[in-house]
């Protein structure tokens, strides 16, 4: 389990959770869609599937777009992603207490 996120290792690893842990842990900016796919470790074939399914849930939005590229980011205005980040600000809480008391 090192090297994965708290937010991974509590709500599972796999493909959607890992596109969702990218983009929040890089709330501020965007990317594009080889950009997510390379940044979260997902084929970008994989991510193309998901890509409808999180755009209509407005968990994610379209940002910009550049040349022939769409920009995307976590929609932060969407409760949805509003409660996925306090799940995981309340994880890495826990997991630091955790850990302060093994130590």
């Amino acid at each position: 389990m090192e090297g994965k996120s708290f937010f991974l290792q509590y709500l599972g690893d796999n493909p959607k959770m890992r596109v969702l842990d990218f983009l929040m842990d890089n709330f501020a900016l965007d990317f594009s869609l080889p950009q997510i796919a390379k940044g979260s470790k997902v084929a970008y074939t994989t991510l193309i599937e998901l890509l409808p399914k999180l755009l209509k849930q407005e968990i994610i939005i379209e940002t910009r777009k550049i040349g022939k590229s769409m920009l995307f980011k976590a929609n932060l205005d969407s409760p949805i992603v509003k409660a996925l980040f306090a799940i995981d600000l309340k994880l890495s809480e826990v997991m630091v207490k955790k850990r302060e008391v093994s130590a």
